[in-house]
């Protein structure tokens, strides 16, 4: 039996391949199960392109971040062409599976953006959702279609397992760490400006590359303002071999997120992985990760900084089963199991 074909939306872009590895380390675990398109991930000119040159390859399509296309260049043509793939997919009668990232996208909403994520819920055959947050509103949203909202399901983001898992430190500093990209709705700059952080007398240290040379003066003039907490900024992007070593050495590795598109974190499953002690608003991800209890979480800057304070560490027993539980292997294994029923 000749195994199927599946496309695994977005490509990758054409400036920078993808921004993150989720997209490589998922195709590359799909692998085992089906025939990937553009599994070498050469870049595309234009993910609405790519997508209708696709949805007439493809027998199984999982779908990510296709709304994104209402904020890139030629939004509406772009969109236009998303939407006749999707149109292609249907009539082709192919599966469509539907990864419900984010509440809504980190640029905002427009009336483009919330016509691809209704149609790709109503379309998909199931919906998975990184966060339970996330999974409730998307269920709300297909009842509202007149769709079972039993296709929506929840899967925490899954956990690279590799040479970077290390152990909980049992010898950690007064560090205060956050890392990662620098993005606006990540709430660094927030973060660096709160006086009731100012005033806490906390180390912090940040370590992540900002693209964005106005948000980066920002924050390089909130951290050099004289403070009783002691700021550090590298405007860089380390390795992840350097960052195990110094989150795992880190009181905390706190998330500062602004509340609104966040739901789920590859920075908090990689946190985790790498022996990290976290530290996030109490919503989407982070709130379904304190209750199986690897993150804390906090519901205001007061009671956050009272909490950074504290030398207090997640379990390690707790830990290690959580990362059994949610490697890649099972979750490519679950897509699986849904593009195959």
């Amino acid at each position: 039996m000749s195994r199927k074909k599946i496309y695994v939306a977005p490509s990758a872009n054409r400036k920078e391949g993808y921004s993150n590895r989720y997209f490589v380390v998922l195709k590359r675990e799909l692998s085992a199960y089906f025939d990937v398109l553009e599994e070498d991930n050469k870049p595309c000119l234009a993910q609405g392109l790519a997508l209708l040159a696709n949805s007439f390859k493809a027998d199984v399509f999982l779908l990510s971040f296709v709304e994104t296309v209402a904020f890139q260049k030629l939004a509406f043509f772009q969109y236009l062409l998303a939407m006749a793939a999707m149109a292609v997919m249907r009539l082709r009668g192919k599966e469509i599976l539907f990864i419900f990232h984010n509440p809504r996208p980190h640029k905002g909403e427009n009336w483009m953006s919330k016509s691809l994520t209704k149609a790709q819920l109503k379309r998909s055959r199931a919906v998975i959702s990184h966060s339970n947050e996330a999974a409730e509103l998307a269920r709300e949203i297909v009842s509202g279609m007149g769709e079972d909202p039993s296709k929506v399901c929840y899967t925490c983001h899954p956990v690279m397992v590799t040479d970077t898992l290390t152990a909980l430190s049992e010898k950690r500093d007064d560090t205060v760490l956050i890392w990662g990209n620098i993005l606006p709705y990540k709430g660094v700059l927030e973060f660096a400006s709160s006086q009731v952080v100012r005033d806490a007398g906390l180390n912090v240290r940040i370590v992540g590359k900002c693209k964005d040379p106005v948000l980066s003066a920002k924050i390089e003039e909130a951290v050099a303002q004289p403070s009783a907490t002691r700021f550090t900024f590298e405007n860089r992007s380390a390795g992840f071999d350097e960052l195990a070593g110094i989150i795992s050495r880190s009181r905390w590795v706190v998330f500062p997120y602004l509340p609104g598109s966040v739901s789920s974190s590859g920075v908090l499953i990689d946190t985790i992985a790498m022996g990290g002690n976290p530290l996030g608003p109490a919503v989407g991800a982070f709130l379904d990760l304190e209750k199986e209890g690897v993150c804390s979480v906090y519901k205001s800057v007061e009671e956050m900084v009272a909490l950074l304070m504290e030398d207090r560490s997640i379990s390690e027993e707790k830990r290690r089963l959580f990362i059994d539980s949610s490697s890649w292997p099972v979750f490519a294994a679950m897509v699986r199991d849904l593009a195959l029923a």
